[in-house]
């Protein structure tokens, strides 16, 4: 039986309060391997590759010449590979956009396909790494977010059911949909089909979670980046709302404020136990009151679990 066949016999509820273990449908993972991968990436991606030799897992945007994100990732080490999830659908797209600049290059890259990934809201492992590292256990690799109380497992496929069972022993089993909600409660906000070419990393708040550096040299979109960062004022960053309209959000989707002028863009969305719950792209002044088109989202500003540096 396959893992989604396994999955669709579950009959899983779509969400819970924590603990709760969920299958992290929403991400595919990449594997980078070769001689000259971690040099390679390092001048592909927006986040220091130095820290993830080091433990660390880090997310990270590819970006265009503008300095906007195609594509994005959480980048960690795998022995000598670097393994890099994105969101599901966008794992050729990955591979295609960092191939462009290969040359000669001594790094491929290919869907691990043969991976799954789990994630546990609460009630953590007591074996696991510290906030923001990596660690591989006989499970699998752990990675655990660096502000709140989540993790992933990366987890040979073959292993995946045998590996759920044993983590459902003292947590509730939730469909996917608990996976983005806990993304969503965590701030980690990525480049979701539909949104591709939209967002600055500082947009995102990658400068608070560490997935830009402003000090390890060139990369692709680098100049831009860093002019908004010395030179710039932000003017929008992404936040949370929660919202009870019975009504789906799509990434990259514009919302508007009450004049009808355009407000911001969705970054991810999903359902929870009150209605929604989103990462949304929003200026400065937003009061979290918002539209999809002349629909009100009843919504209001969330909160994240760190603080965002505005500038005057």
């Amino acid at each position: 039986m396959s893992w989604s066949d396994f999955l669709a016999k579950q009959s899983l509820p779509p969400v819970a309060d924590a603990p709760y273990l969920a299958p992290a449908l929403h991400m595919t993972i990449v594997r980078a391997h070769g001689d000259e991968a971690g040099h390679y990436l390092q001048g592909q991606l927006s986040c220091d590759l130095r820290e993830v030799d080091q433990g660390a897992h880090l997310t990270g945007m590819h970006l265009s010449l503008k300095g906007r994100g195609l594509v994005s990732v959480r980048v960690l080490r795998d022995g000598n590979d670097y393994l890099l999830l994105t969101p599901a659908g966008q794992g050729e797209a990955l591979i295609k956009a960092l191939l462009k600049y290969r040359l000669r290059a001594k790094v491929e890259f290919q869907q691990a396909d043969d991976q799954a990934l789990l994630l546990l809201a609460g009630n953590l492992p007591e074996h696991l790494p510290a906030p923001g590292q990596t660690l591989r256990t006989e499970q699998g690799l752990w990675l655990r977010y660096p502000n709140t109380q989540h993790a992933l497992l990366i987890i040979d496929a073959n292993q995946v059911e045998s590996t759920w069972a044993a983590l459902a022993a003292d947590r509730q089993p939730v469909a996917a949909n608990g996976a983005v909600l806990a993304d969503i409660d965590a701030g980690e906000g990525m480049v979701y089909p539909g949104a591709e070419d939209l967002f600055l990393p500082q947009v995102l708040n990658y400068d608070v979670t560490a997935g830009v550096n402003f000090k390890k040299g060139c990369y692709t979109g680098q100049e831009v980046v860093a002019r908004m960062h010395f030179k710039g004022k932000l003017k929008q960053r992404m936040q949370r709302i929660n919202f009870t309209a019975d009504i789906a959000l799509q990434p990259g989707e514009v919302l508007r404020d009450a004049d009808g002028k355009a407000a911001g863009e969705v970054v991810i969305s999903t359902n929870t136990a009150n209605g929604g719950a989103a990462l949304v792209v929003l200026r400065r002044d937003s009061d979290g009151v918002l539209y999809k088109d002349d629909t009100p989202l009843d919504s209001k500003l969330g909160e994240l679990p760190y603080t965002l540096p505005w500038k005057d």
